[in-house]
């Protein structure tokens, strides 16, 4: 019998949105491997959301209080999923949603229903170099997690954080692909020799922060090919010499998959976010493709099972060192990886916490 509950997101397609395909995803697993149905509340305001995307009913927020929460809540959910990234439920630095703590904390209440709360990300503010957590906004995440019937995340760092909030179990799983999940890998032998770089406005770190680094290993592994994949960045051709470089700008799912598949390699710059490549959903990606992650830099992840030299590699003069048969071997940890915490894992980490009992990992 399904059962149905209320997945609560910043907004979804055709709004860009890492946390709503994330959210999506979720809900096709749910519904087609656990029977669960989602309806999708979207939090931001002041934009068009369709009744029904990608089969599943959406609901905007007509006001942020207690009781527009309620007026919109379905009569029949069993259970609410709460993904909070902290910046797209914000307004500004010193500002925070606290009345959506206490109409959670009533809906629990009146219906008699667990919540879930996803921590995608946690607040923070940064002075020069240094990075803590913003006091005012980690009040309402601290709150989120004392009030949760169980507490989900895709960091170990975070998980060591929400531990100092809460006496409940939390569980730590890293976010998978939004791009797909392809069932037959080819190895690298049957591969074009192209690279990807994929993602949001921050891909353009790759090329600020690594460019003579990666037309180096573009040189070494003898690539022909960048595939530029999101926002339009502009580039200018002439910058990348020896390589044609394709700016594919926005590109359906199935497309970048394609991609992918057919690469061998893919670069991400994740500097802004040490010790966090678990939830990186473009690495998530590269890794369920079978390409070889190529980061900019170490990033220190073992936290989340993610070795520097293991499960990704750093561009540079040294990749020379790597024959053919370890760079498959680094592919082929990089999928393994992914496999212990595909949608399919992740999914029923969520159901058991909705609907069953509660596992701490």
């Amino acid at each position: 019998m399904t059962k149905t509950i209320v997945q609560i997101v910043p907004r979804l397609p055709p709004y860009t949105d890492g946390v709503g395909d994330y959210a999506l995803r979720l809900a096709d697993r749910l519904l087609q491997e656990h029977e669960i149905f989602t309806h999708f509340l979207v939090f931001q305001q002041g934009i068009q959301t369709d009744p029904i995307i990608k089969g599943f009913s959406a609901t905007g927020l007509p006001a942020h209080n207690t009781e527009a929460f309620l007026s919109v809540l379905p009569a029949d959910i069993e259970g609410m999923i709460l993904h909070y990234s902290n910046y797209p439920y914000l307004l500004g630095k010193f500002d925070a949603p606290f009345w959506l703590v206490e109409a959670l904390r009533s809906a629990m209440k009146l219906r008699q229903i667990k919540l879930v709360v996803m921590f995608h990300e946690l607040p923070k503010l940064k002075w020069q170099k240094i990075s803590f957590l913003n006091p005012i906004q980690s009040f309402v995440s601290r709150r989120l997690a004392q009030i949760a019937s169980s507490v989900i995340t895709d960091s170990g760092r975070f998980k060591a954080q929400l531990s100092q909030w809460t006496k409940s179990p939390i569980t730590c799983i890293p976010d998978f692909s939004t791009v797909g999940e392809p069932e037959h890998i080819p190895p690298l032998a049957q591969r074009e020799r192209k690279f990807i770089v994929f993602g949001g406005n921050d891909r353009h770190r790759v090329y600020k922060n690594a460019l003579p680094a990666l037309l180096k290993t573009c040189q070494t592994w003898q690539i022909t090919e960048i595939y530029d994949i999101g926002q339009p960045l502009n580039l200018n051709p002439a910058e990348f010499p020896g390589v044609h470089l394709n700016q594919m700008g926005f590109q359906p799912a199935e497309l970048i998959s394609k991609l992918m598949l057919d690469s061998w390699a893919g670069c991400f710059d994740y500097t802004r976010f040490p010790g966090d490549l678990g939830k990186s959903t473009v690495f998530a990606a590269y890794c369920a493709h079978g390409l070889i992650p190529l980061g900019t830099q170490y990033n220190p992840s073992e936290a989340d099972g993610i070795e520097m030299n293991h499960n990704y590699l750093v561009l540079g003069d040294h990749l020379s060192q790597f024959n053919f048969e370890e760079l498959q071997t680094i592919a082929n940890n990089a999928h393994q990886w992914y496999k212990s915490h595909n949608q399919t894992e992740n999914a029923k980490v969520f159901a058991s916490h909705l609907l069953g009992e509660i596992h701490s990992s």
